[in-house]
């Protein structure tokens, strides 16, 4: 019992730091998703919805340039195949107010399509990303 209780006590630390730096590197890529996101929308001067569930978030773009459902994934830098979006690793958290805005053609986050302005606070664990509504400013 002793060598367990000695085992599990070495062991405790390293589950923590292994959930913080996973949670750090979730909440980085959240963080670099957004940004590109609204630089996209800014691009190509049309709309782009973020939705954010417990389980994931996604990053999506009009079916046919500024008209139709929010249905294409937005396309990562670089890699056509690559989509924005992505789930938190095992054991961290994942929330946002709201959970779905907008980003418009000008990078202001939007409440709804041609909606008015929505500050947005997302949780990846205990990080917090902020953006401000009026300017789409995005930070951790």
């Amino acid at each position: 019992m002793v060598v367990l209780g000695l085992l599990l006590a070495l062991a405790m630390p390293r589950m923590d730091m292994s959930r913080g730096a996973g949670e750090l590197g979730f909440s980085q890529q959240l963080l670099t998703d957004l940004r590109i996101a609204q630089r996209r929308a800014q691009a190509d001067r049309c709309e782009v919805r973020v939705t954010i569930t417990t389980a994931a978030f996604q990053i999506d773009q009009r079916v046919a340039l500024c008209s139709g459902p929010f249905t294409r994934p937005v396309a990562g830098p670089g890699d056509a195949a690559a989509t924005l979006g992505g789930a938190p690793p095992e054991g961290v958290s994942l929330s946002a107010v709201p959970a779905v805005f907008y980003f418009d053609g000008d990078g202001t986050a939007l409440d709804s399509v041609g909606g008015s302005p929505v500050n947005v606070t997302i949780y990846a664990g205990v990080r917090q990303i902020q953006i401000v509504g009026a300017t789409g400013h995005v930070s951790l």
